[in-house]
């Protein structure tokens, strides 16, 4: 363990620890994984905030300090910042208009039943066209 030591520049203490671990999951006793914070009961807020389009940290622990939030700045910035570093969900790409186009003007006969359903997702998540004044709805 003293050549381990001296290779790899690590205390003897550190090289003992890992040597003597049976399973990688001892290695992280100790350690501060999912410890509460104290900014555990102001995240919902802050994220509600954040989905409007407050990402400005200094504003956002403004906002939190009144409801009772006693830490200092530097908790919301690190918080924020690990938010905006994390990987998002991938969400599928909208099909291009010209595709949906493609759809809506081909007889409904020969689209393909995964084009019938994207046809149907689009419908329904498309707002609903009014008549402009002076033009008759289609009958």
């Amino acid at each position: 363990m003293r050549s381990v030591q001296r290779q790899l520049g690590m205390t003897y203490r550190t090289v003992k620890q890992l040597a003597d671990a049976a399973t990688p999951e001892e290695l992280f006793t100790g350690q501060r994984q999912n410890r509460p914070s104290v900014l555990d009961d102001y995240k919902p807020y802050l994220d509600d905030l954040r989905s409007e389009g407050c990402t400005n940290a200094w504003k956002l622990w403004e906002q939190i300090v009144p409801l009772g939030y006693k830490s200092g700045y530097q908790r919301v910035r690190a918080c924020l910042h690990d938010k905006r570093t994390s990987p998002q969900p991938v969400s599928a790409r909208p099909p291009a208009p010209r595709t949906v186009a493609g759809w809506i003007l081909c007889r409904p006969a020969t689209l393909t039943e995964p084009g019938q359903l994207q046809l149907k997702a689009v419908r329904t998540l498309a707002p609903k066209s009014t008549p402009s004044p002076g033009t008759s709805a289609p009958s």
